[in-house]
């Protein structure tokens, strides 16, 4: 008897609902736990209510001590501070970010403080993402703009450049030419403020000063385009890149390439140069990041003298670059000299390291990695290797 076939109607319902399954599946993986959201809500109130005019340093020394006097179990006690580390962590991230903004006098000139410290009464401003502890800087700079910079034309147009708002830029009635030039005395010798009012004043734009016929791009543009991928201003690189050649683009970005990779600091600026560089050249990128991560990773497993404190630095760091690496560079980072990052961590028995790289694997990559592990094992036959050889196995049976 034939078996009557579903109308098209039916089928199409199917798919569709086991579409809906699979992005679920995928939203739940990203959903945080409950402890994590509760000890990066406390760590966040912590910050608020004690930071007021105080330094990064004076909170980090209290912070130390304050997880111990309180009458808690000990575990949650290590995830208490984890979390405060964390937001600690992400402040210094936004201070350090912030701090080339501002163009600091000559010796004869300095204040007693410099203006870098002006950053401090915005601490208790930031505005922090829901459930993490990360900073969302487009949400800062607008709030500080609207409201604590209010009456501070000077500070409103120094972020609008370095977050490229170009409606707030060219906003006549806020910034007339009377300010403009102002500013220009002020902070014209910075290379984004520079770039910002050279071209406000240049009639055709696109042409004169993002010019493509020429050589080698226009000096205050390369300035400009440094300093934002320097300092992690994703929405300037994004405006900048917009309005290069490929040429231009792969020549500066990989300038700034292999510091961003060292200093490790600004995750989405790091995503986009990632992603467009590996499709202009690939092999390039992957040769300048690979001693950003090997640097990292031999920390981890060789440095016996360090403590605890610099281990969890290089851990995070090694953690944060392959998490914001594109999948392209991934593969090659983990395929780079016959699978050394994995092997070396089968070898020394670094039980998280190997997880983490495991984790990151497709199908191929782990079943190449396996045949070289395999003859690691035949020569030294462990109790924590076959653990980890077993563990290998089935995420090469299991994964999708």
């Amino acid at each position: 008897m034939a078996v009557p076939r579903l109308s098209n109607i039916q089928s199409m319902r199917r798919l569709m609902e086991s579409k809906k399954d699979k992005k679920e599946e995928v939203n739940e993986c990203n959903v945080p736990t409950l402890a994590e959201m509760c000890s990066s809500y406390v760590a966040k109130s912590l910050f608020r209510n004690k930071i007021r005019w105080r330094k990064l340093t004076d909170l980090a020394f209290e912070f130390r001590f304050f997880s111990k006097e309180l009458n808690i179990p000990k575990p949650i006690q290590s995830v208490l501070r984890d979390s405060m580390e964390n937001v600690l962590c992400e402040a210094k991230r936004w201070d350090a970010k912030h701090l080339e903004m501002f163009i600091e006098p000559a010796k004869s000139k300095r204040r007693a403080l410099p203006k870098s410290e002006l950053l401090r009464t915005f601490y208790s401003e930031l505005v922090w993402k829901k459930h993490s502890c990360e900073i969302d800087d487009i949400a800062t700079c607008s709030h500080l703009i609207e409201k604590e910079c209010k009456n501070w034309p000077l500070m409103q147009f120094q972020f609008a450049c370095l977050y490229a708002k170009v409606d707030l830029i060219y906003d006549d009635w806020k910034f007339d030419n009377y300010r403009l030039s102002c500013f220009r005395k002020q902070v014209g010798d910075h290379p984004v403020y520079d770039f910002w009012l050279t071209m406000m004043s240049t009639i055709d734009k696109d042409r004169s000063f993002f010019g493509s016929s020429q050589r080698l791009p226009n000096q205050k543009v390369a300035q400009c385009f440094l300093f934002a991928i320097r300092n992690g201003y994703l929405q300037l690189v994004q405006y900048i890149w917009d309005h290069l050649s490929d040429r231009d683009r792969e020549a500066i970005g990989l300038i700034e390439w292999r510091n961003m990779c060292y200093r490790a600091r600004d995750g989405q600026a790091i995503s986009f140069l990632c992603e467009h560089l590996c499709r202009m050249n690939a092999l390039g990128t992957c040769r300048i990041a690979w001693g950003a991560f090997f640097d990292a990773f031999q920390h981890l497993i060789h440095d016996e003298k360090s403590d605890n404190l610099e281990r969890n630095q290089y851990r995070r760091k090694f953690e944060f670059l392959l998490k914001h690496c594109c999948p392209i560079l991934r593969s090659r980072l983990v395929k780079h000299s016959h699978f050394r990052l994995i092997c070396d961590a089968f070898r020394y028995n670094e039980q998280d390291i190997f997880f983490l790289l495991l984790n990151n694997m497709n199908q191929e990559d782990i079943a190449s990695a396996r045949e070289h592990i395999d003859r690691i094992f035949d020569r030294n036959k462990t109790k924590t290797g076959d653990r980890l050889r077993r563990n290998l196995m089935r995420r090469q049976q299991t994964i999708q």
